[in-house]
């Protein structure tokens, strides 16, 4: 079980910025949950919105100085395939998200006037809404981090560093885009990286848009959007192979067998 060793690394490289975000976004959210003054709407929104790039940014950094120009040389000594070490790295990575984003719904839950107490209590299945939240995020990330994964991965093949970063960006865009455009297809307005009382978020990849619908649906189950869970589900798939096959390659294990 060599992996176990690294799995714990991880955590203890990673647990200091995650724990902080979580106390952050905990007190927030139940300061907003009891304080009634809508002045400071804004504000809290514009925090989690800060945390909401922070993350995906501290990801891709670390991603980056591993598996593309390999910054911690202690990494090249282990007995592990690049490919373990990706999803090692990812599945810490994939908590860290899941754990952040969950303090987050303290307000959800307990604000009288959030989402759940306006909308989802009424609504013809709040265990369904429930579900659908947690499913969606969960896709979603786990999509974001296979695209990043794939992205240098593939770029590492080019030699030419201009190029390989334009090729970095493309492969990012050219998933990520689609997704969002097919999300923004429907309803006259959105919002990204925000929540809206009129529908449930839908995720392209890490990305989060908010539709509204004019007129609003009376019940918000029917905002729910499966296929956008299946959609990630399968990015998260695809791309998550690829990288894997790409990591595994003549051109990246450098970490040993």
């Amino acid at each position: 079980m060599v992996w176990l060793p690294q799995f714990k690394t991880e955590l203890r490289r990673h647990i200091p910025v995650v724990a902080t975000l979580i106390v952050l976004s905990s007190c927030v959210s139940l300061y907003f949950a009891w304080n009634k003054n809508s002045d400071y709407a804004f504000t809290y929104l514009l925090i989690n919105m800060v945390i909401g790039i922070l993350i995906p940014v501290y990801i891709f950094v670390d991603y980056y100085q591993d598996f593309y120009i390999g910054k911690r040389s202690i990494s090249h000594t282990l007995p592990l395939k690049t490919s373990s070490l990706f999803w090692i790295k990812s599945v810490v990575f994939l908590v860290g998200i899941m754990l952040v984003w969950a303090s987050t719904l303290l307000e959800l839950f307990l604000n009288p006037h959030g989402l759940y107490h306006v909308r989802m209590a009424g609504s013809s299945s709040p265990l369904l809404g429930v579900a659908y939240i947690i499913l969606s995020k969960l896709a979603g990330a786990a999509s974001g981090l296979a695209v990043m994964g794939l992205a240098l991965a593939a770029a590492k093949l080019v030699r030419v560093r201009a190029a390989s970063y334009l090729l970095m960006a493309c492969i990012i865009v050219l998933i990520v885009a689609p997704q969002f455009l097919w999300i923004t297809s429907e309803g006259y307005h959105f919002k990204m990286g925000t929540s809206d009382l009129d529908s449930f978020k839908q995720y392209a990849g890490m990305l989060s848009v908010s539709i509204s619908y004019e007129p609003p649906f009376q019940d918000i189950n029917e905002t729910i959007r499966w296929a956008s869970v299946w959609i990630n589900a399968a990015v998260a798939v695809g791309a998550g192979s690829v990288l894997h096959i790409l990591f595994n390659s003549s051109k990246y294990e450098v970490y040993g067998n």
